[in-house]
């Protein structure tokens, strides 16, 4: 019944797993996420079209 036994961890060949690929791979690249400020600017749009609109009827 050995297939019930705890399973083997996984080995990469060529031992060069925790080695980087690139001269700069250490530092963490930002990666901008620019739909938060999309959704804000969206958001200050329709409340702008809806005051407006109100200041416009009234």
């Amino acid at each position: 019944m050995t297939h019930w036994g705890k399973p083997k961890p996984r080995v990469i060949e060529g031992g060069q797993a925790d080695r980087p690929l690139h001269a700069d791979a250490s530092q963490p690249r930002i990666v901008w996420n620019f739909w938060p400020l999309a959704a804000v600017l969206l958001n200050a749009l329709l409340w702008v079209g809806i005051c407006g609109v109100i200041y416009a009827f009234s």
